[in-house]
């Protein structure tokens, strides 16, 4: 697969952006060598260490968007899967970071995006109040938007003279939350407005809290070729967005975001419902109760052990599906589910098609 032409620049100057990857990168044989080891010489855990973030942007002239990202290289220097992450409305690069750091530690580059319009601008009201904002990220056009930052990221990606070295171009996936759940869909093969938006070079995909406004939307879920995890919980549905005294209630029922894994192709679905999760459970960060209304009560350590369940069962998606694994093979199909079930918890449902 050879890269498509790059229309996007970084918005900081290229040698800068150059001297941070490559100082980062310098930094690998070092951080290596001082990993933790317990008493029997094994890595205590993944991740232990990490390559610190980058943050930068880019600037897409074919839509003429600024695109934060937030670049996290893995310790080995060796060519690798690439996972794109997509946000929830009103976040960013901060979004999912419990299961992109794990996703990282596990050997994969992950690129997370910030999409304009839809991310933290949405609490700014110096030009605009509340409700404009949220009616302009919620246009159909942001739809469509948000899928055309991923596949100019990928492209960046993959022409980048540093990070192409990282990235094997058959390993590519991406990942979202509620808005990026909808983004995923779409860039995996669900229309938009009767119009195609998927990425071939997508191999693999995972929605968190997926979901779909009737039954015929989930339907057109039917003409995705990936392998593709729904992840969602017991209390998934609604969330109140608030400023203030200025609110809206976004969302769907359970029920409409179970359609999504029952509208996909069988061969290659997984559906992971998680135990007493509600919607910001999947946000993968801690979420300001003044901005986001909760449907569950859990402390912090509980909450933890939920992000923890969802970053071991994607990682062990990534690495059957964003791997040489024969996916015919059914001794190691079924070797593959029965990891995913180890992580699973009491209550947790998982689910194989």
């Amino acid at each position: 697969m050879k890269p498509l032409p790059c229309q996007i620049d970084v918005a900081m100057p290229r040698s800068v952006l150059r001297r941070r990857l490559v100082g980062a990168l310098a930094l690998t044989p070092a951080a290596r060598s001082n990993v933790a080891l317990s008493k029997n010489g094994q890595m205590l855990s993944e991740g232990l260490l990490a390559l610190p973030p980058i943050d930068f942007s880019i600037s897409d002239h074919s839509t003429g968007r600024s695109i934060g990202v937030r670049v996290r290289i893995p310790l080995e220097e060796k060519p690798t899967g690439l996972i794109l992450y997509s946000p929830g409305l009103g976040s960013g690069l901060s979004n999912g970071a419990v299961w992109c750091d794990a996703w990282q530690a596990a050997g994969y580059v992950v690129v997370n995006l910030s999409h304009p319009v839809t991310n933290e601008s949405l609490w700014d009201t110096a030009r605009a109040s509340f409700q404009e904002n949220l009616k302009k990220a919620l246009s159909p056009d942001q739809y469509a938007f948000r899928v055309k930052d991923c596949s100019s990221v990928l492209t960046y990606c993959m022409n980048d003279a540093v990070l192409s070295k990282y990235i094997d171009l058959q390993r590519i996936g991406i990942a979202g939350h509620s808005y990026g759940a909808l983004t995923v869909q779409a860039i995996s093969g669900q229309s938009v407005g009767g119009q195609s938006l998927r990425d071939e070079r997508i191999r693999a995909a995972i929605a968190l809290s997926p979901g779909a406004s009737s039954l015929e939307r989930a339907r057109l879920m039917s003409t995705v070729k990936i392998p593709f995890f729904s992840i969602t919980g017991d209390h998934d549905q609604f969330v109140t967005f608030k400023d203030g005294k200025s609110t809206m209630r976004l969302g769907t029922s359970l029920d409409k975001r179970l359609m999504i894994y029952q509208q996909l192709p069988a061969g290659k679905k997984q559906l992971l419902i998680l135990s007493d999760a509600d919607h910001m459970t999947f946000a993968g960060e801690p979420v300001d109760p003044a901005r986001y209304s909760r449907d569950v009560n859990t402390t912090p350590a509980q909450q933890r052990m939920q992000w923890e369940r969802v970053a071991e069962l994607s990682k062990e998606f990534w690495r059957y599906y964003l791997s040489d694994a024969n996916q015919s093979d059914t001794n190691g199909m079924l070797s593959f589910q029965q990891k995913m079930r180890s992580n699973q918890a009491a209550g947790d449902q998982l689910k194989f098609e």
